[in-house]
């Protein structure tokens, strides 16, 4: 039986650091309300995470971390009203002569899929998304999926996906691992988790931006001589290249075709296709 509670907490707090949606706010706080969740998400983040972070939690779960969040706001009257209208419109329209009412999905919307998908060792998995993209995991590794509507998230937890994202849909998808956050519109792309804050990007085809972190001033003067700004703008890793990322540094550089061969060794039954 997988463990939940440690990828959605791992989600929760790439949320946070992105910023989170008015929406996220409110199923943060739902979230939030089971102690296991709680204590999970708050060792994460002292761990893996800056002040920044444990700031945000600590407004959602006061008093050390100890207490459960406040509760949710109650909805106001005029929202039942509302509701309780809209019910006994709906229930009058076979009398009214309305006989057929057809709710089609908006142009450009996914259908809602959230699930995860783990290997273990010596193990690959294919996995075919809501959108027809593809994502290959390699042994020991975890991948969270979530669509819904137009949103497309991924969460590598650990080890390395490699994505064949399709270009049809309107909005790029989003994936986090390592600590950072990847756009991609479409293409092929490996994503290897080193350690939970460092993780190797491989672009095969397409392009792939490296979001930028939220900027932070070096708290001490080894910080300080670490410090790289470009860091903290977004960065384009383009076709046949690599980037390795972690909290302080990003460095590109191209690779060959025989690099590929070596890195996707473990991607046996798939021919690798290159460029020239």
């Amino acid at each position: 039986m997988i463990d939940k509670v440690p990828t959605e907490a791992a989600i929760w707090l790439a949320r946070i650091e992105r910023g989170l949606q008015p929406h996220e706010g409110v199923a943060l706080r739902e979230w939030l309300q089971q102690p296991e969740h709680r204590d999970t998400i708050v060792n994460s983040a002292k761990l893996y995470h800056g002040p920044d972070v444990v700031a945000v939690l600590a407004e959602l779960v006061p008093v050390g971390f100890g207490n459960p969040p406040p509760p949710l706001p109650r909805q106001p009257r005029t929202f039942a009203i509302v509701v309780a209208i809209g019910l006994a419109i709906f229930t009058a329209l076979p009398f009214i002569g309305v006989r057929y009412l057809h709710f089609k999905r908006p142009p450009g919307t996914l259908p809602r899929d959230e699930q995860i998908y783990s290997t273990g060792a010596r193990e690959t998995q294919t996995i075919r998304l809501p959108d027809s993209s593809q994502a290959i995991l390699n042994g020991q590794s975890q991948l969270y999926v979530l669509y819904a509507a137009w949103v497309r998230e991924a969460t590598v937890a650990h080890g390395e996906v490699l994505f064949d994202v399709t270009r049809k849909w309107p909005r790029p998808i989003l994936i986090f691992a390592g600590g950072r956050h990847f756009e991609a519109p479409g293409g092929r792309f490996d994503l290897r988790v080193i350690t939970p804050q460092r993780v190797e990007l491989t672009v095969l085809e397409g392009s792939v931006t490296v979001k930028g972190l939220p900027y932070q001033r070096p708290a001490t003067p080894q910080e300080a001589r670490d410090f790289d700004p470009s860091v903290f703008v977004d960065a384009t890793v383009g076709p046949m290249r690599s980037a390795l990322l972690d909290q302080n540094t990003l460095t590109q550089h191209a690779i060959t075709a025989a690099d590929l061969r070596s890195q996707l060794r473990w991607e046996s039954e798939r021919v690798v296709y290159v460029s020239p």
